[in-house]
């Protein structure tokens, strides 16, 4: 009888006196720095908007005046091979050598783009992005002579210039994701804050104020403290009503139901809607002459029928109310791991003791689902102060639905006042950090008790 055969990487393959080790961490890194190029940076000129990413997305959809570019297409497929084998090959020692042998493949693979690419196609000079491509794929097809046996020895008994210590490791894996946070979070929300402080139209240089939009906003601005106030109601709805509803059908699908998978996919189903979407269903529902709330009072005979959106009265708490609609099935779907994480026998002990079931929910279930409730409660409360898009599909804004999100966008980009809008933008934040810094203070007691 023949032996079976294998199937492909279905066992290590290890060569004598070869390390992989470094050769797949150089061969990621390139793939990182080739998906920075690629995306972020210029292919040609300094135009920081005339990346690879864009003119490969021109040249696919045939958008008009896009530069002719018949094989950059190759780029973006080895820069998705390269991260992909990389993180294989770092995740899986066992296959390290593949995962090296594969990046070199690919990186011949985006040096042909370079020997295909006919100089002088495009009559910007290479920009950044494509010098730093070049070096990544040069980088990527040549990672493979450091695992070699005679450079892992120069390697052991000369210790390189840039060699680290196995305690620096940490730092240069969290070093990308550190400083990219600090790019695209940190430095501006630096530079609002600086912003609130100076008179700005986007347009000339900003100009220094202090405080000066802060006592505006507090003292004078009747819009803000509208804004506040229904932020306020919607936090304020956000946290009774959807935690109400969602934890009491949690308790009735948590039982063995006909039909139970089904209600609960249904509850579910509007948080998979993007609130875009809900905004124009609602907007619907709630239109006066041919909506369904509306068409449904006339046949009961109701008269005269509410303007709903159109009623200054009513048109916040109907905007809040498509808002509820779809945060009770995410709030029901938290309470239900809640439940299933209950520990049963402090359930059976309660029973054996005689507990009735509103004692049973009152002194054993509620308490040991406080940690649930504690997120429930503080996400709610982000999305109360976050809410932006419900109010600017159903209402713009108008009919004194207007929150501090809308008030903010309002002001710096149709009203042209920047300097303005990132005031309200700071208080806007400075009112989270409260609740989050609340919420982490809790997380982090809770792990030192344990």
């Amino acid at each position: 009888m023949s032996a079976p055969i294998a199937a492909p990487f279905s066992r290590p393959i290890r060569l004598e006196g070869w390390e992989f080790t470094v050769s797949v961490l150089v061969g990621l890194g390139c793939g990182v720095v080739l998906l920075i190029a690629v995306i972020f940076l210029p292919w040609w000129g300094d135009n920081l908007t005339l990346n690879a990413a864009r003119i490969v997305s021109d040249n696919l959809y045939g958008a008009a005046g896009a530069l002719a570019a018949p094989w950059l297409w190759l780029l973006p497929l080895v820069t998705l091979l390269a991260v992909v084998l990389g993180l294989w090959g770092a995740l899986k020692p066992d296959y390290d050598a593949v995962a090296a042998a594969g990046m070199a493949l690919v990186g011949l693979l985006g040096l042909a783009y370079f020997a295909l690419a006919a100089p002088g196609a495009n009559p910007a000079q290479p920009g950044l992005g494509h010098r730093l491509a070049l070096l990544a794929c040069l980088g990527l097809a040549g990672q493979l002579a450091l695992a070699h046996p005679r450079v892992i020895t120069v390697m052991g008994r000369r210790r390189l210039p840039w060699s680290l210590p196995k305690s620096a490791w940490p730092v240069v894996f969290l070093a990308p994701p550190l400083i990219l946070y600090f790019i695209w979070i940190i430095a501006p929300t630096v530079y609002t804050i600086y912003l609130s402080f100076t008179d700005w139209d986007s347009v000339s240089a900003p100009r220094f104020i202090g405080l000066r939009n802060y006592i505006h906003l507090f003292t004078r601005d009747r819009n803000f403290t509208e804004s506040l106030v229904n932020n306020l109601r919607w936090l304020v709805v956000f946290i009774t009503v959807p935690t109400t509803l969602g934890l009491a059908m949690a308790l009735i699908f948590n039982t063995e139901m006909r039909g139970g998978r089904w209600y609960k996919v249904s509850f579910y189903a509007p948080l998979v809607l993007s609130l875009p979407v809900i905004g124009l269903i609602w907007a619907w529902v709630y239109n006066p002459r041919l909506g369904l709330i509306n068409q449904f009072l006339m046949q009961v005979g109701v008269e005269p029928l509410p303007g709903w959106l159109g009623d200054r009265r009513l048109a916040i708490w109907c905007v809040i109310a498509a808002a509820v609609w779809r945060q009770v099935g995410y709030v029901m779907v938290l309470y239900l791991a809640g439940l299933k994480n209950l520990d049963p026998t402090l359930l059976d002990a309660a029973m054996v003791d005689g507990a009735s079931r509103w004692q049973l929910f009152r002194f054993v279930v509620l308490p040991l689902l406080a940690p649930v409730t504690t997120i429930i409660i503080v996400i709610s409360i982000i999305d109360s102060l976050r809410a932006f898009d419900l109010v600017a599909i159903m209402t713009r804004g108008g009919q004194s639905t207007q929150v501090l999100a809308n008030f903010m966008y309002m002001e710096a980009f149709n009203n042209y006042r920047m300097g303005y809008g990132a005031a309200i933008a700071v208080i806007l934040f400075l009112i989270s950090l409260v609740f989050i810094g609340f919420y982490l203070s809790r997380v982090v007691k809770e792990e030192l008790e344990y």
